[in-house]
């Protein structure tokens, strides 16, 4: 995937609009369109400034990492969580989600850890 395309994906999946982006990378609209479309590209500083906000590496947003996360706890994410699946499997299923299938996997986790009142 390209850069406007990992960019495009990262800012729907987010739910945010162009408009919005841009506010919060102190950017104009009309830069994020013309980044999501290989008009241009963003200097390193703006670059980082993506990373930092998507909380994601550099390398994936220029294409050269399928991983979106940013690995400080490699072994932790590589450990199993249920059964043969790491949890590193469980955030890329997740990550490929749409916003409406993450905002509904979201509440039913939220519905599973609660507790249950004493009855």
């Amino acid at each position: 995937m390209n850069f406007g395309a990992t960019l495009r994906e990262l800012r729907i999946n987010r739910g945010i609009g162009q408009k919005e982006l841009a506010f919060i990378l102190n950017l104009s609209t009309g830069t994020i369109s013309n980044y999501e479309n290989e008009v241009h590209s963003p200097d390193l500083e703006t670059l980082c400034k993506i990373a930092d906000y998507y909380n994601t590496t550099t390398d994936y947003l220029l294409g050269r990492d399928a991983n979106p996360y940013r690995i400080g706890l490699e072994n932790l994410l590589q450990r199993p969580f249920a059964g043969k699946h790491t949890l590193l499997d469980l955030l890329t299923a997740l990550h490929r989600l749409s916003p409406l299938e993450k905002r509904l996997v979201y509440g039913l986790v939220k519905c599973l850890g609660k507790e249950t009142p004493a009855g």
